[in-house]
């Protein structure tokens, strides 16, 4: 039960930090212009053909790895999406929520925690006819 309660209060945190939305424009506009940069770097070195797809391909990498880090940092299910028993009442006017784009699914914690009830309920039924 410990151990639950530490893994629970870890979680908790983990919601209840935000990555500053600062942060997050940072590194978007450091992106844009270095990608938009990259091309003089490159075409002098490879010529027009080759730079292309080069640029095309980096850009694609690095702009999918800024996503990835994007749906990192709301690793959570959306509360909208949980089931009704597993919502908090504070948990309904959270603005995160609201914010999630539909992309964002984030880990399956509610089936995870669903599984987690089910087999500690056959634990407990278990135990009860034992006795």
């Amino acid at each position: 039960v410990n151990e639950l309660s530490g893994a629970l209060s870890g979680c908790e945190k983990i919601v209840d930090t935000p990555v500053p939305l600062s942060y997050s424009r940072h590194t978007s506009r450091f992106l844009t212009i270095w990608c938009g940069l990259l091309p003089l770097a490159i075409v002098p070195k490879f010529g027009y053909w080759i730079s292309a797809p080069l640029m095309g391909t980096v850009s694609w990498l690095l702009y999918g790895l800024e996503e990835i880090g994007h749906l990192i940092e709301q690793p959570f299910v959306p509360v909208t999406d949980q089931p009704s028993y597993l919502i908090s009442d504070d948990a309904i006017d959270d603005d995160r929520a609201s914010q999630t784009l539909p992309y964002d699914i984030g880990l399956p914690i509610c089936s995870v925690a669903e599984k987690i009830r089910t087999e500690v309920e056959k634990i407990i039924s278990i135990q009860d006819n034992r006795k």
